[in-house]
């Protein structure tokens, strides 16, 4: 297989219109890309934050737009019913979401209409093809990149926590489920952000993008695939991404087709950079480059091991960390009997993140309360966010193996004795990796 320079070429109407189209897409979904990833402007902000702060506000108005514009589209357009009043947050599959990637689609479908007809005395548009590709390339880079440092020091998808290590196994949704297998191997979360890492890097290059846009056809797509199987509300996202990376490859796909299927010698045209004729212009671009990896590389590891350090695997625990199992219950000096009736004793009580705890009842049924811990007093405070106004007053007594709780709940007097569980104990987090299998281990 040979690489050779593509010469100057002819372009046909239709293949100009859907370079029109395409183009308007991607920098319609990609705006402000990269104008928002300033290199290293996340340090200088932190140093001063007046010095980019009205360049970043000014940016914001590109989204502050289409928060106008799509629940009006969505409104009077598509009569949607109820109004868009829920934009992009931790779901990336809201209803916003998917009337935006359909108006960015309609107005790109116009806007080529307009651009052919305005510009069709044009032969080709190799120079701006060959931009658009760059775009696409650091984009997809980007995002790679920052989805596999998270994955790689543990981050997006963590070990299972005691929350969902006490949840029974049919109560997790697909997505959970999904987060607890990646999660629960350190080894192939490690993997998979590695996977993703090579691909970030192979497409900030020139000469390795094919590579790397191949190799993100096959990670992305895997990706794709657990969005929709498992409902994980980035499905709109990843497929965007995977189609990225499948117009970085269309060039190449007739020469794959030969090489790969059909065992023919094959030479793939390289994409001819153009010219840039100022000198000071070509140093800038390559200065640029070099701070965009470095900030890519630099500032993704470095702020990775912070977040790992701040609540990844390697942050402190919270005051009471664990799961505590109730052994004596006493109100008012009379000891409670352990009935699965009963709506008001405690049964477990789970502390993953501070300030924060998840209260199971004798009847199992679970609610999330503030647990407000004075280590140096050896106090506790629980209250619910619903009723802040009717707080539980607690001095504590831990040690290794049990907690106590003594205090007031509303007019009571309250004595819960705890015994710790010690969530090593769960087969899902013990049983570990085995060489040698004499029989099948699923259970």
């Amino acid at each position: 297989m040979e690489l050779t320079h593509s010469s100057p070429n002819i372009w046909s109407a239709s293949r100009k219109f859907w370079f029109h189209f395409f183009c308007c897409v991607f920098i319609l979904y990609t705006f402000p890309f990269p104008l928002n990833d300033f290199p290293f402007g996340s340090v200088i902000t932190s140093l001063n934050e007046k010095i980019l702060s009205w360049y970043f506000t000014s940016l914001e108005m590109v989204t502050t737009f289409w928060h106008w514009l799509i629940p009006e589209v969505a409104k009077k357009l598509l009569h949607l019913k109820p109004p868009i009043t829920i934009f992009s947050n931790g779901s990336g599959d809201t209803t916003y979401d998917y009337v935006l990637l359909l108006t960015q689609v309609l107005l790109s479908f116009f806007f080529a209409i307009i651009w052919s007809l305005l510009d069709r005395k044009r032969t080709s548009y190799d120079n701006a093809y060959y931009w658009l590709h760059v775009l696409l390339r650091y984009y997809l880079a980007s995002n790679m990149l920052g989805y596999g440092f998270a994955k790689v020091f543990h981050l997006q998808m963590p070990y299972p926590s005691l929350y969902r290590l006490i949840q029974p196994y049919g109560d997790s949704s697909p997505m959970g489920l999904a987060w607890t297998y990646v999660g629960q191997s350190k080894a192939f979360s490690v993997f998979a952000g590695v996977s993703e890492v090579i691909c970030g890097l192979l497409l900030l290059f020139r000469k390795t993008t094919l590579s790397g846009a191949l190799l993100s056809l096959i990670v992305m797509g895997n990706v794709v695939v657990i969005n929709f199987c498992f409902d994980v509300p980035v499905k709109l996202f990843s497929s965007v991404l995977e189609i990225m990376a499948l117009y970085l490859v269309a060039p190449y796909l007739k020469q794959l087709y030969l090489l790969l299927i059909k065992n023919k010698p094959v030479v793939l045209n390289k994409q001819q950079q153009p010219l840039i004729a100022k000198r000071w212009l070509r140093i800038f671009i390559k200065i640029l480059k070099i701070l965009f990896i470095a900030d890519a590389l630099i500032l993704g590891i470095w702020y990775s091991v912070e977040s790992m350090n701040k609540y990844g695997d390697n942050a402190p625990k919270a005051p009471l960390y664990g799961i505590y199992n109730t052994i004596t219950v006493v109100r008012n000096g009379d000891t409670i009997a352990p009935l699965i009736t009963d709506t008001t004793s405690w049964k477990q009580l789970v502390i993953q993140w501070s300030g924060l705890a998840k209260i199971k009842m004798m009847n199992d049924t679970s609610f999330y309360y503030q647990f407000k811990v004075d280590t140096a007093k050896h106090t506790a405070i629980v209250f619910s966010v619903k009723d802040t106004l009717s707080k539980a007053n607690f001095k504590y007594f831990v040690d290794t193996t049990s907690l106590t709780l003594i205090g007031k709940m509303k007019n009571d007097s309250v004595y819960i004795n705890f015994k710790r569980f010690d969530e090593k104990n769960f087969l899902l987090m013990n049983r570990g990796f085995h060489w040698i299998n004499e029989r099948p281990f699923n259970r």
